[in-house]
């Protein structure tokens, strides 16, 4: 897919640039928006510029549409001088995503983000360039449709599910400062909120039945009429990763690094495959590891610890020389071209979530993911060992670097020397990089809607033992005592943490007294995270030094067997605690497409629902009641109407009830279709004819059998079926055959010539004048045989004459 850029994005890559020791700190830092608070007091509603703009905005005023305003837009010169320009805008640029945008004021702007394309959510990416500003003036920018109900972007307000939160800014781009003051992408913004969206104003791009929510920030810009970028990470795209590759295979020789293609996109976007070993050892020796990144295009982060991977495997370090001999590295740098080239957040062009796909992928809907699986397959069909699985994401609500793992102590009698084994690797790389991971972050447990992403698919189906989701906060750390943001040499140098962890877990791994000294290590780790109050006071002296226990005897922890006998104590707890961090999923509540919302299963309820008892004085009035009603009823007179034919009559007043066979037999079937009132029925009209009304008593009741049976000897004598007429009726509209339909259309020209076409009106009018002619044919001629036949009876009469004559 060839995307024009007419708007190229600024693409600064450090380790591609001959400049990389001549820039300063202010690179990559800003000078003090790291830190939590600020000074500023100027706003957009107070601030000098109010006094020389003072028009009334009364209207929202269009300033950008995706789709309807042209690609260069020219700055208009403006009459009124008491209207401040407008901003400019634009984003039909790769990874650009904003869809719309109005001026609600002099200073103020609103927006409105393309989701994901094919879903109605999605919108939490944004990177956008804005235009034709005035330095030194507050802007204020408004986006609406915003679908996550918290974020990193929340100030001062204390989050559940983040321990030390951090208020994170917007990252903007000054094209004036990057030339003159070698300045890319730094953090800014001010009075920054996010909340929900409460201006239900119609707009036919918000969805009425989605609950919007608002990220509102405050910004002054350096430089007039500079051009500048605002984006919601630091922008990694499809041509950024193809210029890295291509630096690399220029520098790196082909026995370390080889760049392949594994399959295209839907789009036509080549998928790369990066194989990086020591092709002097055999390949019977080593071990594979799968490193895989951008699977939801909007983390870009994960493209920039993938580049700190590339960047330090395939160096001359002695750890990278020494993995390269004992691994083969496969990595995936982008799984998702399309997405980030179109400037989706989670999805790809199907409008589906691709980690949510890894069980049974399509190949023609989720190539990318089907060769994957496939040549991981393979791999293992040919007897090659894969020691990790490990899939580089981005977290929009917590702060550090964390990772997902699998470590199946979810049932009953769980297996703990599995549940040290699937933390190794993520206490290495909390002790390798302790300012940005936090290992109290990691979880372990498998939620019932995460099992169709990649690692846990990795973990079942490949069993794959170290499978991990590797997830890096877009705003920061909160570890340090001054919580500060990530920036992109922090997540290039956590990407060389990944690898120097890797080297470690194979030392581990072949030296058992290390192993054990780790056992012991995360095993404290584990139970300090479970608190005070849940931890048994046996261990508290192991667990917490400074606390004295004097009361109970110490439990030691000297040996994996004592590690894994604490742990089988507390698992319960630990299993708990880690299905409690639900809240913590960073996916999407998703229209269209699934959510992912934990899945809760739900136990049938043990209790049945007991009936609402009445009081027993309502139960006694209500028998006395009926009591008082039967009563009533057995002094009124029971009335059953029937209407026979004459000659059933007939046969009733001659047969006086003496075939009393007859009349059994068919008692039965009188009874069944005749329903004789009894107290509280009404009266049935049988027959129009003739109307017999026996009113008899309730304890005469012989006198009604006799009459019926006297009846049934009649419909015996005329053999006739005594059926009502409804039903007779229905009964034959039921089994009545349709009669033959006709055509359904009949021109009203079928009887004419020309078999049933219209006739124009030349061809009618010839039509007309045959008809005339030949009428007039027929009058002649029968006038004609008229007129002989005057003369013939003329000629007969003077005949008669001459002979009488």
């Amino acid at each position: 897919m060839a995307f024009p850029m007419k708007h190229p994005t600024p693409s600064f890559l450090p380790f591609t640039r001959n400049q990389k020791n001549n820039r300063s700190k202010e690179y990559y830092h800003s000078q003090d928006s790291h830190f939590l608070g600020n000074n500023l007091q100027q706003t957009f509603d107070n601030q000098p510029a109010m006094l020389k703009y003072t028009d009334v905005i009364k209207h929202s005023i269009l300033v950008y549409d995706m789709d309807k305003s042209p690609r260069q837009q020219i700055p208009k010169l403006h009459e009124n001088e008491q209207m401040c320009p407008p901003l400019i805008f634009e984003s039909r640029f790769e990874g650009g995503n904003l869809r719309q945008v109005k001026r609600v004021g002099q200073f103020e702007y609103e927006l409105i983000l393309r989701p994901d394309l094919y879903t109605r959510r999605h919108t939490q990416w944004y990177y956008f360039r804005v235009q034709n500003m005035i330095a030194n003036i507050t802007y204020r920018f408004r986006i609406i449709n915003l679908v996550k109900k918290t974020s990193l972007y929340n100030e001062g307000i204390d989050l559940t599910f983040i321990s030390n939160s951090i208020g994170m800014q917007i990252l903007l781009f000054s094209d004036v400062a990057g030339k003159k003051e070698l300045r890319g992408w730094h953090r800014a913004g001010h009075h920054i909120n996010y909340a929900e969206y409460k201006q239900r104003t119609y707009n036919p791009l918000l969805e009425r039945d989605i609950n919007y929510y608002e990220l509102d920030f405050q910004l002054e810009f350096t430089h007039s009429g500079d051009t500048c970028y605002i984006a919601h990470c630091y922008p990694y795209t499809f041509t950024d990763l193809k210029d890295d590759l291509d630096y690399l295979a220029s520098i790196r020789p082909r026995d370390v690094f080889q760049r392949d293609i594994l399959c295209e996109s839907q789009a036509g976007n080549s998928c790369f495959i990066i194989t990086v070993t020591d092709e002097s050892v055999p390949i019977s020796e080593k071990k594979f590891v799968f490193i895989t990144a951008r699977i939801h295009p909007g983390e870009t982060n994960s493209s920039y610890m993938m580049r700190g991977v590339l960047e330090f495997i395939t160096s001359d370090d002695k750890i990278a020389q020494k993995l390269r001999s004992q691994l083969v590295f496969k990595i995936v740098p982008m799984l998702n071209p399309d997405g980030v080239i179109i400037g989706n957040y989670r999805c790809s062009l199907t409008g589906k979530d691709m980690n949510r796909n890894f069980r049974h992928p399509r190949k023609q809907t989720f190539p990318t993911i089907y060769h994957v699986k496939e040549l991981m397959q393979s791999l293992q069909k040919e007897q090659h060992e894969i020691i990790a699985f490990c899939d580089l994401h981005g977290h929009s609500r917590k702060s550090n670097v964390f990772a997902y793992g699998c470590d199946g102590c979810d049932g009953p009698q769980p297996d703990m020397k599995n549940f040290l084994s699937a933390r190794i690797l993520p206490f290495l790389m909390s002790r390798t990089a302790p300012e940005m991971f936090a290992f109290d972050f990691c979880k372990f447990h498998i939620h019932r809607c995460k099992e169709s992403t990649g690692r846990v698919v990795m973990w079942k189906e490949m069993l794959i033992k170290n499978s991990f989701t590797l997830e890096a906060s877009f705003a920061g750390s909160s570890i340090l005592a001054k919580p500060r943001h990530f920036n992109i040499q922090d997540y290039e140098k956590f990407g060389q943490c990944i690898c120097q962890s890797l080297r470690q877990y194979l030392d581990i791994l072949s030296d058992s007294t290390r192993l054990d000294s780790i056992f012991l290590d995360i095993t404290k780790n584990v139970l300090r995270k479970l608190g005070k109050d849940k931890v048994p006071p046996a261990l508290l002296p192991i667990v917490y030094p400074e606390e004295k226990q004097n009361n109970e005897s110490p439990i030691s922890i000297m040996s994996v067997a004592s590690c894994l006998q604490v742990l089988s104590q507390c698992h319960e707890t630990i299993n708990a605690q880690d299905v409690s961090s639900s809240s913590d999923s960073d996916s999407d509540p998703e229209g269209g497409e699934l959510p992912d919302i934990p899945y809760r299963k739900e136990e049938p309820s043990t209790k049945k629902k007991l009936k609402k008892k009445r009081p027993e004085k309502i139960i006694e009035e209500r028998v006395q009641k009926l009591a008082r009603k039967r009563e009533v009823n057995r002094s009124q007179p029971i009335k059953a109407t029937y209407a026979p034919t004459n000659e059933e009559s007939n046969g009733i007043s001659g047969t006086n009830g003496t075939n009393g066979t007859d009349g059994t037999n068919g008692t039965n079937e009188i009874n069944r279709r005749i329903r004789v009132s009894y107290p509280f029925t009404s009266e049935i009209d049988m027959n129009s004819q003739l109307k017999l009304t026996l009113a008899v008593d309730q304890d005469v009741t012989l006198i009604l059998k006799t009459v019926l049976k006297s009846i049934v000897v009649a419909f015996n004598k005329t053999k006739k079926i005594f059926t009502l007429r409804a039903m007779s009726f229905e009964m034959d509209k039921a089994t009545r055959a349709l009669p033959p339909r006709g055509t359904l259309f009949t021109s009203k020209y079928a009887n004419r010539s020309g078999h049933g076409l219209p006739i124009f009106t030349t061809e009618r009018a010839l039509e007309r004048k045959q008809k005339r002619s030949h009428s007039g044919l027929q009058e002649s001629h029968l006038e004609h045989q008229s007129s002989d036949n005057d003369s013939d009876n003329d000629a007969g009469e003077h005949s008669q004459i001459d002979t009488s004559t």
